[in-house]
């Protein structure tokens, strides 16, 4: 058992298909040197991927967003979804750059976050204080 974390899941193509059998079958299928067999294959696999158009389309669903991206098949495999989108907003982002350079140019010694600094609704300061 363990973890196949997978990112850029959408630039796989057709090499993503080879997923299908370990998440339906739980087994993997080696052919090599001659030599054919199939393993056992229990493992949680956690994918990233961006959506067909580049940007999530509110109008589409979200099988429609990920046409050609992941199959249906491969995607009914998957028990949880998690959809992530960013909202396009230039003074967040200009605040969020000038935050990142600080803390690379000053190697996060000291460096705290500006008042304008963007931060995720809700989550409060839980990063800060639950970071290990």
């Amino acid at each position: 058992q363990g973890v196949c974390c997978i990112d850029e899941f959408d630039k796989m193509g057709t090499d993503q298909q080879a997923l299908l059998e370990a998440m339906e079958q739980q087994t993997v299928s080696i052919a090599k040197a001659g030599i054919v067999c199939t393993l056992p294959a229990q493992t949680t696999v956690v994918t990233a991927a961006n959506p067909s158009k580049g940007s999530w389309d509110l109008s589409l669903t979200l099988v429609q967003n990920l046409k050609g991206i992941m199959s249906e098949a491969l995607l009914s495999r998957f028990d949880v979804i998690y959809l992530m989108r960013d909202e396009s907003d230039a003074a967040n982002d200009a605040a969020l750059s000038r935050h990142i350079v600080r803390q690379r140019m000053h190697g996060g010694a000291g460096v705290h976050a500006d008042a304008d600094m963007p931060r995720a609704s809700g989550t409060g300061d839980w990063a800060n204080t639950h970071a290990a």
